[in-house]
């Protein structure tokens, strides 16, 4: 009875961790909308992943300097560049993001080419800014 409880718990956490290994290499994005996707964690790796997926531009809301933080925008606008891919660079803080950061996004929005791809350390900050932006409605859709 106990090999077989052993059994079934360590077949459980293979097939566990199998699907969690499946899905963090399949979603490396988020789509928000049909134009607007958002990405944590960012490598070079991943982010030519996602180059390759046909984003047109990307915006990088995660601060360079921020503890943590791998890859630096240059480092992303070469990658970007080979492939024609815009890239701007409008680090924000989750707790401080103001009207101003939020009007500038959606200038970013409505001017560059779709699909946009956000970048930051959850996903979380690009999502609020795209979120507000959106409920203000400041993006041409």
């Amino acid at each position: 009875m106990t090999k077989r409880l052993f059994k079934s718990v360590i077949c459980t956490a293979l097939i566990l961790t199998s699907s969690a290994l499946w899905a963090a290499t399949n979603n490396l994005s988020q789509a928000l909308s049909p134009q607007l996707s958002v990405s944590g964690e960012m490598t070079q790796d991943k982010f030519q992943q996602l180059i390759k997926q046909g984003f047109k531009s990307d915006i990088v809301n995660r601060p360079d300097q921020e503890q943590g933080n791998t890859v630096r925008v240059d480092q992303l606008r070469n990658i970007a560049e080979q492939s024609k891919v815009s890239v701007i660079y409008q680090p924000v803080t989750s707790s401080k993001i103001s009207e101003t950061d939020v009007v500038e996004f959606a200038k970013y929005y409505n001017e560059l080419p779709k699909p946009i791809l956000m970048v930051c350390k959850s996903g979380a900050r690009s999502s609020l800014l795209f979120n507000q932006a959106k409920q203000r409605g400041l993006l041409h859709e």
